[in-house]
């Protein structure tokens, strides 16, 4: 009990392994792309959890104290804080952390190149159509995987929707 609080590893050591674990996930995170965080399948949990158990004793350099546990925690939830900062100031950092949604649909036709780039098959894209009620791909004006990896769509009734209201505002302000 008494050492539950004293630290076995340095705290510099500790707070260094933090930095180097957090970055070297949000690379990784980053270079296997979106698609794959989009959905998260009993397999993503799997590997999720497998990862977090294989890089704990990483980050605590075993240490098991609870002052440990408690540094490390605070130096991850630090980073995320700082990088939603930075996020939030810097265009470039949100382009690094966070990248531009990427078009893999345009008036109905599937952007080959943009699902071979994410490594979506043609058949997850049209599961994340109809689970937002779209029927087929000939109904999309344009679709877009947004950098958490969901796929957000624009359909022909939405936009006719969208430049009827607008003609009917216009129409409003004149008359």
């Amino acid at each position: 009990m008494p050492d539950l609080f004293v630290l076995q590893t340095p705290l510099a050591e500790l707070i260094l392994r933090a930095v180097v674990i957090y970055f070297f996930l949000l690379l990784v995170m980053r270079i296997i792309g979106r698609h794959e965080f989009g959905q998260l399948t009993p397999f993503d949990l799997i590997l999720l959890l497998i990862i977090s158990e294989s890089i704990s004793q990483a980050l605590t350099a075993g240490d098991n104290s609870l002052l440990a546990g408690l540094v490390s925690a605070s130096t991850l939830l630090l980073l995320s804080v700082l990088v939603s900062i930075g996020q939030y100031k810097s265009p470039r950092i949100r382009n690094i952390v966070s990248p531009e949604a990427l078009k893999v649909i345009e008036d109905g036709k599937i952007i080959e190149k943009s699902l071979r780039r994410e490594l979506m098959t043609r058949d997850d894209l049209v599961e994340r159509l109809r689970a937002r009620g779209i029927d087929g791909v000939e109904e999309v004006r344009v679709a877009y995987i947004e950098s958490d990896g969901d796929v957000s769509a624009l359909t022909y009734r939405e936009t006719d929707r969208h430049r009827a209201a607008a003609a009917e505002e216009a129409e409003k302000a004149e008359g």
